[in-house]
């Protein structure tokens, strides 16, 4: 058949409006793989589908139902407001920035402060809130996720609705308005703890596991931003207290409006400038040791002994309670395994121990110009090999089973103050991963060597003069394919 019959025939069918048939075979292998190549449908396409029947439909009659009448299912489509926000960069900062900002601090630097946290909420949620309706609708529809999604719509609501903060007066009540939100998001990690772990077998591991990582670097960023604002406020009104000589219930002070003139005060809040390493390490070894000694009956002081090392006056500028969280996390795995792994040579025909049977878990503490160095070594025997490459994913099957583990924890931060409400012998598969994001955060990193039959080297890496930009990201770069597509 020549090339001119060919397109002759084909735009007849076309003129026609019909498809041109196609051989049996053919179409019967086209029925059989539709189902498969079909791409699983987004919160975001359904979205569009339903803004555009709601743009082409009349307004409603009733009033109440084109503004606080609806409900959240319904604003999830309502696009238009998130996508003024989500088209706007967070303001990012550094560690040096918030300690130069709290140095003079005053009433009105304190305020600017508070419209800068009131306007950059919005933005950072909004950018998360959108990740959220690019997941595969089935995983969107996930109870827990939903109940993510719906707090954060709740506080990018507030936030955006919050007016100007004018007057300290003003800040006080944005403060308490943060403080509520800040308790009411510590349900987060358990509830996408138990959302991605239903939600393994759904979506690839890796879009969920990047979708988890942005999530959680974003939170540490929103929750730094609120937590640094309110020390400073706390520590500007107690300074301005001590400077007026008032009592700390003294009635009218909380709707004092201004502070005197001249009055000024050196404050930093969560922030620390000079951060000595080793005894963050040692605080947290006592406590790490206390806590293995308890589960295990073990008589105290014989737990492994934490031998700190290196350059042992180093100092940094960091968030205390970001390093000690992952210095925690660290030392609680060395001592894990080190403590089961020698449990065995335990004497226990008279219920006490001969010399100490645990050997030694090793800190070195390394310092540079720009940089600190932490490296934890243990003897606790190795990661398997079968366990190694999915220590940073919360997805694969063995750490998503630990993840159910978060139905029986009703809220978590991320921080070392709660583990006591914690089984230490309870494993959520959480902590490694969740320590690279903080170490993330600020530029940092966090790795882990196995020495099979040996132990683990785990470093820490962190820039030391706080001039690091937060290591956000606001773009979602890579669209979430289903489970069944890989």
């Amino acid at each position: 058949m020549s090339l001119c019959k060919v397109n002759r025939t084909k735009a007849s069918w076309l003129a026609l409006g019909q498809a041109r048939p196609q051989p049996r075979d053919t179409e019967a292998k086209r029925a059989a793989t539709a189902g498969y190549h079909q791409k699983a449908p987004t919160y975001a396409t359904l979205r569009l589908k339903t803004t555009t029947a709601m743009a082409a439909a009349p307004p409603p009659s009733d009033p109440t139902l084109a503004g606080h009448g609806r409900t959240l299912q319904q604003k999830f489509y309502e696009n238009r407001i998130l996508d003024r926000y989500t088209a706007q960069e967070p303001k990012k900062v550094t560690l040096r920035q918030l300690v130069l900002f709290g140095r003079q601090l005053t009433d009105d630097k304190l305020v600017a402060s508070a419209n800068y946290v009131r306007t950059e909420l919005p933005v950072r949620l909004a950018h998360r809130i959108s990740d959220f309706q690019f997941l595969p609708y089935i995983a969107g529809t996930n109870p827990h996720l939903r109940t993510v999604y719906d707090l954060y719509w709740r506080a990018f609501d507030e936030f955006r609705k919050f007016p100007a903060v004018k007057t300290l007066d003003d800040n006080r009540r944005f403060c308490d308005n943060v403080k509520k939100n800040l308790l009411e998001h510590s349900q987060v990690i358990p509830q996408l703890g138990m959302g991605v772990s239903e939600c393994a077998d759904l979506v690839a591991p890796e879009e969920i596991d990047r979708f988890m990582n942005q999530m959680l670097i974003s939170r540490i960023s929103r929750r730094t931003l609120a937590e640094q604002h309110i020390k400073l406020s706390e520590q500007f009104d107690d300074d301005l207290r001590a400077h007026l000589g008032l009592m700390q219930s003294t009635e009218g002070f909380a709707q004092m409006r201004q502070a005197p003139r001249g009055f000024a005060t050196q404050r930093i809040g969560i922030v620390r400038a000079d951060c000595n390493a080793a005894q963050i390490v040692h605080e947290s070894a006592h406590q790490v040791a206390g806590i293995y000694e308890d589960a295990y009956h073990l008589p105290p002081g014989t737990a492994p002994q934490v031998i700190v090392e290196g350059h042992t006056d180093a100092t940094f500028m960091c968030i205390p309670a970001h390093f000690s969280y992952i210095v925690h996390e660290l030392l609680k795995n060395a001592m894990a395994h080190v403590v089961r792994r020698f449990a065995a040579t335990l004497d226990t025909s008279d219920g006490s121990l001969t010399d100490p049977v645990f050997p030694p878990i090793r800190v070195t503490i390394c310092s540079s110009h720009s940089d600190i160095v932490v490296r934890v070594s243990d003897q606790g025997g190795g990661i398997g090999p079968d366990v190694l490459p999915y220590v940073w994913s919360f997805t694969h099957p063995l750490k998503a089973r630990r993840l159910h583990n978060f139905h029986a924890v009703h809220r978590m931060e991320a921080r070392v103050d709660e583990t006591d409400a914690v089984s230490p012998l309870m494993s959520f598969g959480f902590g490694l991963p969740m320590s690279r994001v903080y170490a993330r955060y600020w530029g940092g990193s966090v790795g882990v060597h196995s020495l099979p039959g040996h132990g683990v080297d785990a470093y820490i890496q962190l820039p030391r003069l706080g001039n690091v930009v937060e290591n956000i990201s606001a773009r979602r770069t890579h669209a979430f394919s289903p489970a069944a597509a890989r």
